[in-house]
């Protein structure tokens, strides 16, 4: 799109959409500054990434008329963010912004929580999939406890735990404005489900509390049937389809950034002198110094898809992951496919839960289909990891290629699904 191009369509509407799309940066920034008229702004999957947000910010000082600004799946990161959580400090005129599937951390988090302390016009959040936190939860609770605007947060699958569902809890019982919070996929297990359960007996505002997908056991659901009779503000709380507790600490750890593994490479590949040490390393073939950052058991991105219907091949009842492009332009590089399958108390011995696994490239052409049958880890909790690092269609996948998981007739039993596909 080019800078006049993209200028006319600015101004020409209200509402402004683009996404998976190439944009200038400046070309934006310099198009939004002059804008009168437009009010919503949504940039989707157009990884914008830190000098995007920057534009972005540049704006968001300036604009007399935006109220809805959604930059999900962007890249943008915690540096990028900081920059739009310093705008915010200024704007007066923004009410909903989402910044889901950003890679903004406890850090990110920590800026957002700052700056919206002073910032008095923003009533929607959204910071999904994040990678945020204990320590990115107890920022946002110190935010909870002093807001007076926000009506509606989402920390839907980011990683709080049981730390920071204790940090939300204590926020909750300050009886902030907030009328809907989400906290689904949280690892959310049965000692943080009671903290917060205490929360909402004494809140009076929250009209809606999710928690499903998490971890939480009898003992959780305990505490919030004794909540329930003591709340006074009737929350109604979602939290069926819990997830065995098992699931999680059977991924792979997510801490990697491209310059971790690039320093390991390094380190593997160049024989770097040991300190303090009369030796060096010995320095290995880049063959085979792949091959073992190969095996290492980290992603540093993830993208993943559930499901909790099942019966019939309706696009809605596939299981559908496509790949990203990299942040900034990088190329990806596929490590793991890994699926989970909860059987709840109707697990099959007789393993009939078999489901077919397909990998389409960009054009949706077929290049691998396989049937698999899962491993059982728990009493009930399936789970398969999918063709080694090295498998070649492992390798030639990229950003655009698709993978689905299809359900067997036979998998009428299973209460809960999950895909995960992890990438360097």
């Amino acid at each position: 799109m080019t800078e006049r191009q993209l200028d006319n369509q600015v101004n020409a509407k209200r509402e402004l959409v683009l996404s998976q799309e190439q944009i200038g940066d400046q070309a934006l920034a310099e198009a939004l500054k002059v804008n009168t008229t437009l009010t919503e702004l949504r940039l989707s999957y157009c990884q914008i990434g830190e000098a995007g947000a920057r534009a972005i910010a540049e704006a968001l000082r300036v604009t007399t008329t935006l109220t809805l600004l959604r930059l999900n799946v962007n890249g943008i990161g915690s540096a990028g963010v900081r920059t739009i959580a310093e705008a915010l400090k200024v704007n007066k005129t923004v009410t909903v912004l989402n910044l889901s599937e950003n890679q903004i951390g406890d850090i990110g988090a920590q800026v957002i929580a700052d700056a919206l302390k002073v910032n008095t016009t923003l009533k929607y959040l959204v910071l999904s999939a994040n990678q945020i936190g204990a320590a990115g939860a107890h920022a946002i609770a110190e935010l909870l406890k002093v807001n007076t605007q926000m009506g509606w947060l989402s920390l839907h699958r980011n990683r709080i735990g049981d730390a920071g569902a204790q940090t939300i809890a204590e926020a909750l019982k300050v009886n902030p404005p907030l009328t809907y919070l989400d906290l689904r996929e949280n690892q959310i297990g049965d000692i943080g489900a009671q903290e917060i359960a205490e929360g909402i007996k004494v809140n009076t505002r929250l009209g809606f509390l999710d928690l499903q997908l998490n971890c939480i056991g009898n003992a959780g659901l305990q505490a919030f049937d004794e909540a329930r009779k003591d709340n006074r503000a009737s929350t109604d709380v979602g939290i069926d389809r819990q997830v065995h507790p098992r699931l999680f600490s059977l991924l792979p750890r997510r801490l990697a950034t491209a310059e971790d593994l690039q320093n390991v490479f390094h380190l593997l590949a160049s024989g770097q002198e040991l300190k303090d040490q009369p030796t060096s390393l010995p320095a290995l073939p880049a063959e085979l110094a792949e091959l073992i950052m190969d095996k290492a058991h980290y992603w540093q991105g993830v993208q993943h898809t559930k499901r909790s219907r099942f019966g019939d091949d309706s696009p809605e009842h596939i299981l559908k992951v496509t790949l990203p492009q990299g942040v900034n332009g990088n190329s990806i590089r596929v490590k793991s496919i890994q699926v989970f399958r909860d059987m709840g108390n109707r697990f099959d011995s007789n393993g009939s839960s078999r489901f077919d696994l397909i990998v389409l490239d960009e054009q949706r052409a077929v290049q691998y289909e396989c049937s698999v049958k899962p491993t059982l880890a728990d009493s009930s909790l399936e789970l398969v990891t999918i063709l080694p690092a090295s498998h070649p269609v492992i390798r030639q996948m990229r950003a655009g290629w698709q993978v689905q998981v299809r359900a067997s007739k036979s998998s009428r039993d299973v209460v809960f699904e999950s895909l995960y596909v992890g990438y360097v």
